[in-house]
């Protein structure tokens, strides 16, 4: 397996690149339409696309190189593995499809605006043009592709590029155009993929197929309804069923017409006519895919079975539930809804301006009924966000009907829900961490009024840390380096530890404070040096790293003011040598100390490190999750293979690839940044509710995450939302985000706008 790079999940396509740039290139019978896969497959779809498309690569080669080396079988080909151009190539002949309804939704001067193209007035639908156009369009991970000018794809990818493919796509249209005429076809338009392998750019994916490609019978032609030979027959045949596509808000393929059988049969049989046509009209009877796939055959770079054991691995369940609703689990969300075979991600509890036509509410917050509504609608996968459903028990309450769950077991969670006990493991397991004294809170706050009157006592010295023992909504931790520090601190554990032992009193996970009933606190030395948060996901003793990222806890600018949930971050966090094997050594010990405790870890964990001046990594503690906001930069980046050992791992199943065991997770290698936009009141005392409010439209190089805003656009938290952008520096994501944040704003009940609060200087050190 070493062999193996990367694997991919399409909608139709599955794939697996190779160490030797290779990639074995799979097709499926699944079949898509509206950008979703639909919950059936057709009949010997997978080998008719291959023939065709191997069939038009081989014939086409003469026009510019193609990725193809041969087929293995008749679903299966081997092919070069090229860097593809984030561009879809689609050349049109004929006023149709979305063209068409975006002409005459919106009209001339919207074509122009977006792809630069100028249509006189007055076209009818399914007119031909003069001579084909191309309007590309970007790829999208989920949804529909985004469509962009001719000089916005120069500015992607070059003037020179950008010019070689426009001028082969329409060579190919031409020929493709040629070859469907003495077939009796017109082809309508087309999509072409295109990209470099050894400083050469290639044609890649597939070419000239029903799936790519739009086709009516050229006999008897009728331009206002011309007769379909393409998956356009599918469209048809699904808007027949339930209506036109952007009338439909949810998934499509979960329309309450594909439980009646008798339908799912009847489409079954009448698309698979339609490809067996199909192949018939493009390669007649003499030969079938078998012999087409044998005349170009290669070997095998690896063993079939060790393919299809990778490809079933690979595949998530249908249905997915998130736990948690704030920032962190609207990435996670946003991540399990982008994957194709994915249908629904439930998301509990309550729904906020979280929108996707994947998206499903889950009303239940007890972790019992959110096990049982995960069982009920056949959920695959629980992952749990936040710090609550795990520390009461999550894990066992799903481990009952059998659900697999990605939270750690209750013993486990002790790590975040108890210091003290976390302290007691991390200090067994030997692994480097500040010094500290475990303390009630009325002998802590005696010594602290004490301090305050003598400064000299000897139980006590300036500076220090002081951490509640169990979970306080990230408040209960206290960086005392002055007297008015202690003072605050003192303020702050009165107004809050009622409603903290309430907390504590209600998780299910053991802590020191409810076995020894009083609040208990650590009193820590103070270590000097720069924070990083480093998350690797766990799976008994074996591990695996996320990206490094770095977190911005203070709510000012320069690492002042009050300590917050998190302000920003950025990742990745580039980290030496020496640092890297002194957290890997960390993780390594911890995973073995649990396991000797007959508490195996599975699931998430978070490791907050202090590097001194001298390299030397102290762990700051533990979270049994992943981090807010680190999430937010770091689960965008990652590749197919989290997935897999992610699903392995809820699965109590070993990793897929035990030999990248503590080595860090793909990416790709894209530089993000991700920027808070809280209310000013945050986060000394509570902010009242205020509409979320867009003086212009947020670009599409940033991402609006809605922390804590409702549907109805109004704020229900301090850490109101969010931006994250992408780049090729961190430069380049913070530009992004700094111009396009100041377009946001909070208006209160007196119709009054007041400016979010968000630091300026997320990522500065890094430019």
């Amino acid at each position: 397996m070493t062999l193996i790079q990367n694997i991919y999940i399409g909608k139709v396509r599955n794939s697996i690149s190779l160490s030797n740039k290779l990639r074995i290139l799979q097709t499926s019978n699944r079949i898509s339409a509206f950008d979703f896969i639909f919950p059936f497959e057709i009949n010997n779809k997978a080998e008719i696309l291959q023939a065709i498309s191997t069939w038009y690569f081989k014939n086409t080669s003469h026009i510019i190189e193609n990725h193809l080396i041969g087929s293995l079988d008749t679903t299966h080909v081997l092919v070069k593995e090229a860097k593809v151009f984030p561009i879809e190539i689609v050349v049109r002949g004929y006023l149709s499809g979305s063209l068409w309804r975006l002409y005459k939704e919106k009209g001339a001067k919207e074509i122009l605006s977006q792809y630069g193209i100028y249509l006189p007035d007055g076209m009818q639908q399914n007119q031909k043009f003069p001579e084909p156009i191309i309007t590309p369009t970007t790829k999208a991970e989920m949804g529909h592709d985004l469509p962009i000018s001719a000089e916005m794809a120069k500015n992607l990818i070059g003037a020179e590029k950008w010019n070689f493919i426009a001028k082969k796509s329409i060579e190919l249209f031409h020929f493709g155009s040629k070859e469907a005429l003495a077939k009796n076809l017109i082809l309508v338009d087309t999509k072409y993929e295109m990209g470099e392998y050894d400083d050469k750019i290639i044609l890649v994916d597939e070419v000239h197929t029903p799936d790519s490609s739009r086709y009516w019978i050229a006999d008897k032609l009728d331009l206002s309804n011309p007769k379909q030979m393409s998956k356009e027959f599918l469209r048809e045949e699904l808007i027949k069923l339930f209506g036109s596509p952007e009338n439909i808000k949810d998934n499509p393929a979960n329309h309450p017409f594909f439980k009646d059988e008798k339908i799912i049969s009847e489409l079954i049989e009448k698309v698979t006519t339609r490809y067996l046509e199909l192949y018939q009209t493009f390669i007649g009877s003499e030969k079938t895919p078998l012999q087409i796939a044998n005349e170009q055959k290669v070997a095998w770079p690896i063993f079939p079975d060790t393919f299809k054991e990778i490809i079933n691995a690979a595949i998530m369940p249908k249905n997915v539930l998130v736990v948690g609703n704030g920032g962190r689990d609207y990435t996670i969300y946003s991540s399990f809804q982008k994957l194709p075979e994915v249908s629904t991600v439930f998301c509990a509890a309550g729904k906020r301006l979280w929108d996707s036509p994947k998206f499903a509410n889950c009303p239940a917050t007890d972790v019992n009924e959110i096990a049982q509504f995960a069982a009920k609608e056949k959920v695959g996968l629980v992952i749990a966000g936040p710090e609550l459903p795990i520390a009461n028990g999550i894990a066992p309450a799903c481990e009952k009907f059998n659900i697999p769950v990605l939270a750690p077991s209750l013993a486990c969670a002790s790590l975040e829900a108890s210091k003290i006990i976390c302290k007691e493991i991390v200090e067994a397991a030997k692994i480097k961490t500040a010094k500290s004294k475990v303390i009630s809170w009325s002998k802590l706050k005696l010594l602290l009024l004490n301090f305050l009157e003598n400064p000299r006592i000897q139980d006590f010295s300036l500076p220090c840390v002081l951490k509640y023992d169990s979970l306080a909504a990230g408040k209960g931790v206290f960086v005392l380096s002055t007297h008015e520090d202690i003072k605050q601190a003192l303020i702050t554990i009165e107004n809050n530890l009622p409603d903290w032992e309430i907390m504590t009193k209600s998780v299910e996970a053991p802590t020191y404070s409810n076995k020894n009933n009083e609040p208990y606190f650590l009193i820590e030395e103070t270590l000097i040096g720069e924070e990083i948060s480093v998350i690797a996901l766990c799976n008994n003793e074996q591990f695996r790293l996320l990206p490094i990222a770095r977190d911005y806890k203070r709510r000012n600018n320069k690492q002042t003011g009050p300590n917050t949930g998190g302000m920003g971050t950025v990742s990745p966090v580039e980290l030496s040598n020496i640092i890297m094997e002194q957290v890997k050594d960390t993780f390594t010990k911890i995973l073995k100390e649990l396991n000797q405790r007959n508490t195996p870890y599975h699931g998430f964990l978070f490791a907050g490190f202090m590097i001194d001046k001298d390299q030397n990594a102290w762990l700051l503690e533990f979270n049994c999750r992943l981090g807010d906001p680190e999430t937010q930069v770091i689960l965008p980046g990652l590749q197919r293979e989290f997935y897999i050992e992610l699903y392995r791992t809820a699965k109590k199943q070993a990793f897929l690839f035990p030999e990248k065991n503590t080595t860090p997770f793909l990416t790709d290698s894209l530089k993000r940044v991700f920027v808070v936009g809280a209310s000013p009141e945050y986060p000394e005392k509570n902010a009242p509710k205020r509409k979320l409010v867009f003086t212009n439209n947020i670009s599409e190089e940033c991402q609006f995450i809605p922390t804590a805003i409702e549907p109805d656009q109004s704020t229900s938290g301090g850490r109101a939302f969010g931006l994250l952008s992408s780049g090729k520096s961190i430069s380049i994501a913070r530009k992004n985000i700094y111009s396009q944040i100041q377009k946001i704003k909070l208006k209160d009940a007196e119709n009054t706008f007041v400016d979010p609060h968000y630091r300026t200087d997320i990522g500065q050190e890094f430019e």
